[in-house]
Order: structure tokens, then sequence, then C-alpha cells
């Protein structure tokens, strides 16, 4: 793995889901420049995955996914969406769903900023999920737990390739709502995030 020569798994994991989370933060972006359309996948692709990391038990924030998912039913709800559960295709390590969730949380800012700037959200009573708190004592938490994990176990690996899964199970959510709803859907890779050498 890339991160091999890293000491915590904090540090890990920053390194080995670098590329992961370039092609998610893209997706959005994208999502972003589709407005209305992308705003509906976006909430949609919101519910199914707390959902499912809601299902995972020994996660220390599988109670900010239980209220995750409760805001972005709430918003398909006014939006008169009806969207299926999509389970985990694998069982997590708690601690590869904690980075994903509580991690998740320190670019709400951003997000809210995003889809405002997009035109969205000023149109829109659906905003139960982007006004829901930020959750950092989670981070922070995760953090503390993650410092203190040698890096060299094969717990440690688990957890980094689990979070890896995590994060292309939220991006194969995004391209199967750009499939359902019939949209020109263009998997976004690591390598249209390089620096062209051309």
């Amino acid at each position: 793995m890339a991160g091999e020569g890293c000491q915590s798994l904090r540090a890990r994991l920053r390194q080995d889901t670098q590329d992961s989370h370039k092609i998610l933060d893209a997706q959005i972006t994208q999502l972003c420049q589709e407005g209305a359309a992308g705003y509906r996948r976006f909430i949609v692709t919101q519910w199914q995955l707390f959902s499912a990391l809601s299902q995972v038990s020994g996660a220390k924030t599988q109670p900010v996914s239980m209220e995750l998912a409760a805001r972005a039913l709430a918003d398909l709800r006014v939006m008169k969406i009806n969207a299926d559960e999509r389970p985990l295709p694998f069982a997590p390590h708690p601690l590869a769903v904690d980075y994903l969730v509580a991690g998740s949380r320190l670019g709400n800012q951003i997000l809210r900023r995003m889809w405002r700037d997009a035109g969205v959200t000023s149109q829109s009573t659906a905003d139960a999920y982007l006004s829901a708190p930020d959750y950092l004592e989670h981070w922070r938490g995760f953090l503390a737990a993650a410092e203190t994990m040698p890096p060299e176990p094969e717990v440690v690996l688990n957890i980094v390739e689990n979070a890896i899964q995590l994060f292309n199970f939220c991006a194969d959510l995004l391209n199967a709502q750009s499939t359902e709803e019939g949209l020109e859907c263009r998997i976004i890779t690591p390598q249209d995030l390089s620096p062209s050498t051309t």
C-alpha cells in the first residue's frame, strides 16, 4: 500500500484514501453543476449511504449516521422521491466507518456553500440534511483512537482497505443514480485528476 511508511492509522488513511477523496469531491462538484437534478441525486445518495452505515454495530458514529439518514429521508419526502435502500456489500471495520462518517462532516460548511452558490438551496425547502450539525466531537474522538493505534498490525490494513471500499461504495451510489435518472454519467477516475502530460 502507498502508506507503508506512515506512522499512524490517521496518516495511513489520509495518504491511502487521497485518490478516493479526490474522486468523490469531483463527483460532488459535478452534481452541483447539474443544479436541481444533481441535488436530488445527492440527497438520494446521502440517504442510501447513511442508511447503510447506520447498520454497522460498533461504530461510534452510528447515531450520527442514523440522524443523517433521517434528515436525508425527510428531504426526499419533501421532494416526493422514493428510493431503494442499498445495503453494504461487505462488513466494514467500525473505525473505517467512523473515519468516513466523522470525516464527511468536516466538509459540511463547504457543501452548504456549494449548493447555495448553485442556487439550489434557496429554491428548495428540502434542506434538513444540509442543516445538520457538524458533529466535530466525533472527528476528535476518531483522531484520538487513530493516533494511538500502531501502523503495522493486520487490523490497520483492514481498516484502510475498508475505508477505500466505503469511498468506492459511495461513488457507486452516485453513478447508479446517474444511470437510473437517465443522465449522462462520466465515471471519474484517478487519471482524470492527474495533471496532463501532453
